[in-house]
């Protein structure tokens, strides 16, 4: 199992097809945590992986956790997010996160792109919040 920092600037990017602030994502946490999660590129991901969704601009910090359950899969017709992943919000721990978000300070990775691995020392940090 890996653990993936999946990073959403929730004025202008998007998880679904949809902006993806901390409000929409616990609700969707709520009402509808299967999704298809889209990636710009291929990444290695299996089922049983987390994604740790890193709200960017303007908040900084984590407050989501999903689970992989399906291998990434790619899609014709999408030149800006050819890939897609399904996965499940995690209410538990998107709540925990919710009401007590990891903030970028508090990370050792300070300056994340793309869609990195979750680094060692971040990940006791991540899981403490998510109460996992």
């Amino acid at each position: 199992m890996r653990d993936w920092l999946f990073i959403v600037k929730p004025t202008d990017t998007t998880m679904d097809g949809d902006y993806s602030s901390k409000e929409r994502v616990l609700d969707l946490a709520k009402t509808a945590p299967r999704r298809e999660w889209w990636l710009a590129r291929r990444r290695h991901m299996s089922p049983g992986d987390r994604i740790w969704v890193y709200f960017a601009t303007p908040v900084k910090e984590v407050a989501a956790v999903a689970e992989v359950v399906g291998e990434p899969y790619e899609v014709l017709g999408d030149a800006k997010y050819p890939w897609r992943f399904p996965a499940v919000l995690n209410l538990g721990a998107t709540r925990a996160l919710y009401r007590s978000p990891v903030p970028l300070s508090a990370l050792a990775n300070q300056h994340p792109q793309g869609i990195p691995l979750v680094r060692d020392s971040d990940l006791q940090i991540l899981l403490k919040h998510a109460k996992l």
